[in-house]
């Protein structure tokens, strides 16, 4: 024997390597590149069987060294190729990973943008919406919405133009049943003085009439009238045409085309001519009309008709009330002065007064305490209702048997 080499034990050898024998086709089929190391290894191991072949032993040791050795080396080598390979795949993960982020930064940037802009202009629309809707309800009808939504919010935006819509019809409606009201009111008031003016007419006209019947017949049967006479007929006759001039001029003062805008106007002013010639009314006749104006009032801003009808309004409104009054002298008191900045104008009368409970309904829009025969002018209701369009309000003030005070008061033009 070899010093250097033990001899083998066969069996030992072939305990050793019969548990290889089913894995190799395994590995032919896995490795393809050491299918010949593999082949030979076989070859080797099919002749261990054979006893004394010392010589096939030191092959077989030697074909399974270097098979082990190949393996080995094919080991490293596969061993390098997945650790690239993680590495790899580690890149491409982390490649991916920065790509999925940046992606979903970006996408989740968008996405935020996008919802941003729309809820703000949700939130812009709707504050637009609510703000629309409170300035209509503050008496806005100028340009309806800018409907840009075809939503919900679009919808509701359409309504609130429509609600402008209809409250503009409604209170144009509103206006023309109340001008004509005021109107047709007007004339029955005017109506009432007609009678009276045409009376206050016709006592001068009479009498001019009879001065000149008187004259004509002393011509024609001679008699002239001395001088005297025809200097004191003649100062009669001018002191009537100048009475009959001054109603007609008073009537045309009341009676003038007036502008339906609100204008400057020296309320006392309106105060002397609405007096001068409502005395006309019969109503007034055992009544004293005193006015008492502050000739340093400023001016106001109003509709001087529908001021004139106001001022009448109350004026009548006194005379009715006095009606029944006995035992005192019928008075109506008419001041104009300033308060608190403003510009009050007072109608006060010594009639019958009014309770708590009168008061309480006086400017309710169907009241009265008139019979339907006296008419009801243009009633309380339409005075404050005129009186607040200027910006001024109307209260009242009563005591029973004492009289009732109505004031007026509108913002002046001079602080």
């Amino acid at each position: 024997m070899n010093s250097g080499f033990a001899e083998p034990r066969f069996n030992d050898i072939e305990l050793d390597f019969a548990s290889l024998a089913p894995n190799l086709p395994e590995l032919k089929a896995t490795f393809p590149e050491i299918t010949s190391t593999i082949r030979r290894f076989e070859r080797h191991l099919s002749g261990v069987g054979e006893q004394g072949e010392r010589d096939r032993l030191i092959a077989l040791r030697d074909s399974g060294q270097r098979f082990a050795a190949e393996l080995e080396q094919l080991e490293t080598r596969i061993q390098g190729q997945v650790a690239q390979l993680t590495k790899e795949d580690l890149a491409l993960i982390r490649s991916f990973t920065a790509i999925v982020s940046v992606a979903f930064l970006v996408g989740l940037a968008v996405f935020g943008s996008a919802v941003m802009v729309f809820f703000s202009r949700l939130a812009s629309d709707i504050k637009s919406a609510a703000t629309r809707a409170a300035a209509i309800i503050k008496g806005y009808r100028g340009k309806p919405l800018d409907v840009t939504r075809h939503d919900e919010l679009g919808t509701l935006m359409v309504d609130v133009n429509r609600m402008q819509s209809e409250f503009a019809n409604r209170e144009q409606q509103q206006e023309i049943s109340h001008q004509h009201r005021f109107y047709r009111e007007k004339m029955v008031a005017v109506g009432s003085l007609a009678a009276a003016v045409a009376h206050e007419i016709s006592n001068p006209i009479n009498s001019i009439s009879g001065i000149a019947q008187y004259t004509i017949d002393s011509i024609r049967s001679h008699k002239r009238p001395d001088d005297e006479a025809l200097c004191g007929n003649a100062d009669f006759i001018l002191k009537q045409t100048e009475r009959i001039a001054l109603i007609v001029r008073q009537i045309a003062d009341v009676s003038a085309p007036r502008s339906t805008e609100p204008e400057l106007l020296n309320i006392n002013e309106l105060v002397q001519t609405t007096c001068s010639f409502i005395r006309y009314d019969k109503r007034f006749r055992n009544i004293q009309i005193m006015p008492e104006l502050d000739h340093d009032l400023p001016a106001v801003r109003a509709v001087a008709d529908h001021l004139t009808q106001v001022l009448m309004n109350l004026l009548i409104n006194a005379a009715d009330a006095m009606q029944e009054v006995t035992g005192r002298t019928p008075m109506i008191r008419v001041a104009t002065n300033r308060i608190d900045g403003e510009v009050s104008l007072s109608v006060s009368d010594n009639g019958q007064g009014m309770d708590s409970a009168l008061l309480e309904h006086a400017f309710e829009q169907s009241f009265t305490t008139k019979p339907a025969s006296k008419g009801r002018g243009i009633g309380l209701y339409l005075c404050k209702t005129l009186i607040e369009e200027l910006g001024g309000r109307i209260n009242l003030e009563s005591t029973v048997g004492a009289g009732t005070t109505a004031q007026v008061r509108l913002p002046s033009q001079h602080g």
